[in-house]
Parts: C-alpha cells; structure tokens; sequence
C-alpha cells in the first residue's frame, strides 16, 4: 500500500509540476501569488502606495512572483514587493493568494474548447486536452468557469472539469 501511495504521488509531481500536488487545492511552490479578490485586474504601482503611478494591469488569475518578502511593506502586509512580466513594483496583498483550485479536463473524448466568453457560440482561444490540468480562477455564469491554461484565461464548461 505505502509503494502504491509513493507511486500516485510520484505520478502526481511529475504531472503538475509547479504544485505541491495534483489535486483540487495546491499552493504555489515557485513563489508566485495569484491574483483574487478583484473584478478584471489590479494595478502594480511604481512605489507601495495606492497614489502611486500604476506601471502595469495584472489580470485577475495570473501570477506574480514576489521579489523580496523582507522589503518592510511586505512585512506590514500592505503591499508585496513583485515582479510580473520583466516589471517590478508593488501590488496589494490584499489581492494575492498563494493558494489555487486545480481542475482535471474529464467527461470528453479527446479536448475542450477554452472560450473568450461564457457562451458556447463564443471565439475559441484554445484546446485543452483531455487529462491536462487548468487552474480555476472564480465562477461565471451558463455553467463555465473562468480558469488559467497554459497562459491563457478563458472560459470553460464546468462539466467537463473535475
């Protein structure tokens, strides 16, 4: 039983690599935060106030990675020194999270269809395999969740998605 476990979860590591295991919750292990708690988007701001010039949007479900969790305002957990897309500056803390809900693609032949809207007539962005992981980023509406695959954000249907 014990080699059966170490198995599953070798199986496991190997698969989705950037989490400590491949289930329904996992925690980033590389560092990053993931944007939560907003409705589009929240600003990475030039110095650690809300005065700030904003140098960048960071959408809702990506991820940043955190620069220096020394830096004082870090520490006060107002504002989390980051880095996003080659830029460094600060965003709320109140809006990144460590943690993330992963999704399998099941229940389909062979791949999903990720949308640009929660319709099924929508554009689509992508193919997600089936078997391959997406992160899940907040509900919608029409029976889709809006999810994180492969650096894309996009709509998918919850029914396939376990």
């Amino acid at each position: 039983m014990k080699k059966l476990c170490f198995c599953l979860m070798l199986v496991c590591l190997l698969i989705v690599p950037h989490y400590t295991v491949a289930s329904t919750g996992a925690t980033n292990t590389e560092g990053g935060m993931y944007v939560v708690n907003c409705e589009n988007w929240i600003s990475l701001r030039s110095y650690a106030s809300t005065d700030a010039p904003v140098i960048a949007k960071i959408p809702l479900g990506d991820m940043v990675n955190i620069i220096d969790d020394n830096d004082p305002c870090y520490q006060k957990m107002v504002f989390a020194h980051v880095r996003y897309h080659g830029n460094t500056g600060y965003a709320l803390y109140s809006y990144l999270t460590p943690h993330c809900t992963l999704y399998r693609v099941a229940n389909c032949n062979e791949w999903i269809s990720l949308r640009s809207a929660p319709f099924a007539d929508s554009a689509v962005i992508t193919r997600i395999p089936l078997g391959e992981y997406v992160r899940f980023v907040k509900s919608s509406s029409n029976g889709y969740y809006y999810v994180y695959y492969n650096g894309y954000l996009g709509y998918a249907l919850a029914e396939y998605l376990s």
